[in-house]
């Protein structure tokens, strides 16, 4: 979903190498879930306006914490994520900007 909060920050050392990283909220960001979401990507699946667009990430090994039995257990399951672009809060514009349902523009 797109209301996941996306940031994307640049930074550049002494020696004028800039490194870009881009955090997504839900989705650990490892190399190769990395690979699959990033800044550009995500740019692109907006600006193409296609809605059955989406990016599956699998983590092998995630760890979560599971109650069982009245304990809590440290487990390591499998994970699929998907992200796709929603607006189900808000209507699109032409100009690629977007609203909020109900708005009305006051003039």
């Amino acid at each position: 979903m797109l209301a996941r909060k996306i940031t994307r920050t640049r930074h550049t050392s002494a020696t004028d190498e800039s490194k870009t990283v881009c955090k997504v909220r839900g989705i650990t960001l490892n190399y190769s879930a990395s690979q699959l979401v990033n800044f550009e990507k995500i740019k692109d699946m907006i600006l193409s306006k296609k809605d059955d667009e989406t990016v599956i990430v699998h983590t092998e090994n995630k760890i979560k914490c599971k109650k069982i039995d009245g304990g809590v257990h440290l487990l390591s399951e499998r994970e699929d994520k998907t992200y796709r672009v929603s607006f189900l809060k808000r209507r699109r514009l032409n100009d690629n900007t977007s609203l909020p349902f109900g708005y009305i523009n006051a003039r």
